[in-house]
């Protein structure tokens, strides 16, 4: 066990694991596949219509919990208490009592608190060590389908029974989701001229997979930080990464290498300005980068229609990022203090009978919680933010939080509870961290 941390950041191979076992690792193993949102399962939280879905999370919470004997202190109870301040608020708001809405982000406060209070910085470790592994099992899919072309593979998978109940893939027409790897329709590739189909992990869509992928690139660079030439868990994850085809990870992806540089010589960063300002003209001048974006701009400037296009509709119309947050910023603006706390009917397109669902985190962040939630999610995150890079020593204060806006807006995960282990890691982690035992 290491007692004290002294250098500027963690060799993974220095780390015993001699407390951890395969149920840590299963743990946020679970979570990951939760966040990856690619089956009805995993999407329905609802107790009263996915009892085992919504409580398996719980339960293994409650069990690491007692397995490391950790009792809950006073931070998880300022937090519920001041979250109950906010549900008395919204029942005087909306004459209307919600026992749901408390229940469900105490037991989602419960989850994310298990979840650092007990593994701290192993949290981002074994977060790096899954997600190469799954990068790793992806790649090896991606490649099959690539190499048998078409919706091949897909057609494959579609023989597993009942799987197209269970899958929850977007883009044309749908796709398969076998937990580990999900296909798209080679539909969806072509709609932005991809030339070869984009890698959706274990995730929804290729954008979301990029996301996660994204953060095991940042804790290997800046927290783990190999020291070794063959930095292969890079190499792998950036591989995968490119394999998705997605701009939100690319600009996430140019954010972390900047960074970088910047830590590894502040002068070189000048030298090799011009180079980076023409790889990033370059990248984002592609085909499948260029289209997607002009789809965006456009989409924004007929969100009236799109809404209006939806009263009455049976299916739902699907909506980019931008069109979302603007969209979800419109509530924000008619319930600027508290949101609506997400209850169903309060929002302004609901009013208006409107069938359409803002992907927007950051906006919908706004729209449900107004002022007061992202005041608290800003505050947390940037102290999270600056902590980090303190304790592990690298340039960028703003670095985490930056990302996780970049995430926010593009993709409403910001309330699951594996991404709030990371922006809200300083609120339950040990602190100050200055001598940090790692387990």
């Amino acid at each position: 066990m290491i007692d004290k941390v002294s250098s500027t950041a963690i060799n993974i191979s220095d780390v015993s694991d001699q407390r951890l076992t395969f149920f840590e690792y299963f743990y946020v193993f679970i979570f990951i596949i939760y966040a990856g949102q690619a089956s009805t399962f995993v999407r329905n939280m609802s107790f009263s219509e996915n009892v085992v879905g919504a409580s398996i999370p719980i339960i293994l919470s409650l069990i690491l919990l007692i397995k490391w004997k950790i009792s809950l202190d006073k931070q998880f109870y300022k937090i519920i208490f001041g979250f109950l301040l906010y549900f008395i608020g919204i029942t005087i708001k909306y004459q209307e009592i919600h026992p749901s809405i408390f229940i469900n982000y105490f037991t989602l406060f419960f989850i994310v608190y298990a979840l650092v209070k007990v593994l701290d910085i192993n949290f981002f470790i074994i977060y790096e060590v899954l997600i190469f592994n799954l990068a790793l099992i992806s790649l090896a899919f991606w490649a099959i389908q690539t190499v048998l072309g078409g919706d091949t593979l897909l057609n494959l998978l579609n023989k597993i029974p009942g799987i197209q109940s269970f899958s929850f893939i977007t883009g044309e027409k749908g796709g398969v989701n076998i937990i580990i790897y999900s296909v798209q329709t080679s539909a969806s590739s072509l709609l932005y001229k991809f030339p070869v189909p984009r890698n959706c992990g274990f995730a929804w869509e290729p954008g979301g997979f990029a996301v996660y992928l994204c953060l095991a690139i940042f804790i290997n660079l800046f927290i783990t930080n190999f020291k070794n030439r063959w930095n292969r868990v890079f190499w792998v994850l950036l591989i995968a990464l490119i394999s998705t085809f997605s701009t939100t990870g690319y600009s996430i992806f140019i954010l972390l290498l900047f960074f970088y540089f910047f830590n590894k010589k502040s002068n070189i960063i000048i030298l090799i300005l011009p180079i980076l300002i023409v790889a990033i003209i370059s990248i984002f001048s592609l085909p499948f980068m260029s289209d997607k974006i002009l789809a965006l701009i456009k989409e924004t400037s007929d969100i009236d229609y799109i809404v209006w296009k939806s009263i009455g509709s049976e299916t739902g119309s699907e909506l980019q990022r931008f069109s979302s947050f603007l969209i979800s910023f419109r509530d924000f603006t008619y319930n600027p203090l508290l949101g609506t706390a997400g209850i169903e009917g309060e929002n302004w397109y609901s009013k208006i009978g409107a069938n359409i669902s803002p992907i927007s985190g950051l906006g919908n962040l706004l729209a449900m919680f107004g002022s007061v939630g992202f005041l608290f999610f800003s505050i947390v995150c940037l102290r999270t933010s600056f902590l980090l890079s303190k304790y592990f020593k690298y340039k960028g204060r703003f670095l985490l939080f930056i990302i996780i806006l970049f995430i926010s807006i593009s993709y409403s995960i910001l309330l699951l509870p594996l991404i709030m282990g990371f922006w809200m890691f300083s609120y339950f982690a040990k602190l100050p961290l200055t001598e940090y035992d790692i387990s």
